[in-house]
């Protein structure tokens, strides 16, 4: 069966809801877990991070800082799940403007032998335009791909974070 499984995360509430069901399967089938937060390249930190001040210049290394450091809050409550259920689980964050092909290329270089995600099943112009980053994670990968539909309404609290203020 699967021994190690990549599970990308956004932190979003949808998303954490999908990963702390993958750590439940991880637990069942006697799984690790290898959790991935993918930022994109040189954004304005406020479009992903709402609680953090806006610089007009912040250096390379200012920016991949804020990104680890709200990766690291973002996946806080995913490792704290794993560790609580006895599930081996490792954090890795990139920073890539193809989110779809870092998550293939991570779980490939980690030895993963599935990725689990999750996805709104957003519908509408803008998703047959643009397409869901999971759904290009099952046209990219040789692996099995799992996705975890989530509804709003089954979001649990625990599922939902706040990072707070962080430093740039």
């Amino acid at each position: 069966m699967f021994k190690k499984i990549l599970i990308p995360t956004d932190g979003s509430p949808l998303s954490n809801q999908a990963a702390l069901e993958g750590i439940t399967l991880a637990k069942q089938i006697g799984a690790e877990i290898v959790c991935i937060y993918v930022a994109r390249e040189r954004q304005n930190p406020a479009f992903d991070f709402s609680d953090v001040p806006i610089k007009n210049q912040i250096s390379p290394e200012e920016y991949e800082a804020a990104v680890a450091t709200a990766g690291n809050a973002l996946m806080l409550p995913l490792r704290e799940a794993a560790e609580k259920e006895g599930v081996k689980f490792t954090r890795l964050i990139e920073i890539s403007n193809t989110a779809a092909n870092t998550i293939v290329q991570t779980a490939e270089e980690n030895g993963c032998d599935m990725i689990f995600m999750g996805s709104q099943g957003s519908a509408g112009w803008a998703s047959m335009l643009l397409g869901s980053v999971a759904a290009k994670v099952v046209a990219l990968s040789q692996m099995p791909v799992t996705v975890y539909k989530v509804k709003k309404a089954q979001v649990p609290a625990k599922a939902k974070i706040n990072i707070g203020v962080l430093p740039i």
